[in-house]
């Protein structure tokens, strides 16, 4: 079965496997990776607010919540994972902090959860240095934003995970998709750090948890990566000799670690 709608990408048959994409992304952004699962699992892929076909939500950006996404996701998903049935659940980045928050609510459903570093932000003590970065970082885009300029937004973004002089090399269509999805960036940086949910909390998450994390990412991200570890009950994290971004740019390194783990983990059912 292969099927697309506007905002909810899926194929496949037989186990269900819900993938959450990083921000200024989509849905697109795990093609490859259901390619390699769709002979066996039901791979559904969806899109964000503010991402490929789902637009912006009309709710403030001081006031939006991981919750408020989550609440996305589970609509998207009604009608092709029926209610109540365990499922696969993966996420990059963004998507792995959205990912994090839905096993949290919602642990009795979910079989096993992959996380390529989470930037849940939220779970960084006052005492990390890194914090800092990240504040800087997040009043940057929406200081850009809130100047309508949603190039500077976008290259500032993409240049601060892919290394400076990134958002110049790409073609134009794309340097303008990217420039549309910045308007959620304001949105996203504060579900992301005003989540009230604490480390604490999620010692109680005792699904099967895979965690990956590239070792020339940025430090805050490498961080929430080794403070999840330490408190998961029932996760391992791998290292890879990559950036952040390498659920794209290095999917042939990624992928197959993602793919054994959900068979691993389904084959014990």
């Amino acid at each position: 079965m292969k099927n697309q709608k506007d905002n909810v990408f899926f194929m496949g048959q037989g186990a269900p496997v819900v993938l959450l994409h990083s921000a200024m992304s989509s849905k697109l952004q795990w093609y490859f990776l259901m390619r390699l699962l769709s002979s066996d699992f039901l791979t559904v892929a969806l899109d964000f607010y503010g991402s490929g076909g789902t637009p912006l939500p009309d709710i403030n950006s001081e006031v939006f919540s991981l919750s408020d996404e989550i609440a996305l996701v589970d609509s998207l998903l009604d009608g092709i994972v029926p209610a109540g049935e365990p499922f696969h659940l993966v996420g990059h980045s963004y998507g792995g902090a959205v990912g994090l928050r839905l096993c949290y609510k919602n642990e009795k459903q979910i079989r096993s959860l992959t996380l390529f570093e989470p930037v849940a932000y939220h779970l960084l003590p006052e005492t990390e240095e890194v914090l800092a970065e990240i504040r800087r970082t997040s009043g940057t885009v929406k200081d850009y934003i809130a100047q309508n300029n949603y190039a500077g937004a976008a290259e500032y973004f993409i240049d601060y995970w892919n290394g400076s002089g990134t958002f110049a090399t790409y073609p134009k269509e794309m340097q303008e998709i990217l420039c549309r999805g910045a308007g959620k960036m304001p949105l996203s940086y504060h579900a992301l750090m005003e989540e009230p949910l604490s480390l604490e909390d999620y010692k109680k998450i005792n699904v099967p948890v895979c965690l990956i994390a590239g070792r020339q990412s940025p430090l805050a991200s490498r961080r929430v990566a080794e403070l999840l570890v330490d408190i998961l009950p029932n996760c391992r994290l791998h290292w890879l000799d990559t950036g952040h971004m390498a659920p794209l740019t290095h999917p042939h390194k990624v992928n197959p670690i993602i793919e054994t783990f959900i068979r691993q983990v389904e084959s014990t059912k």
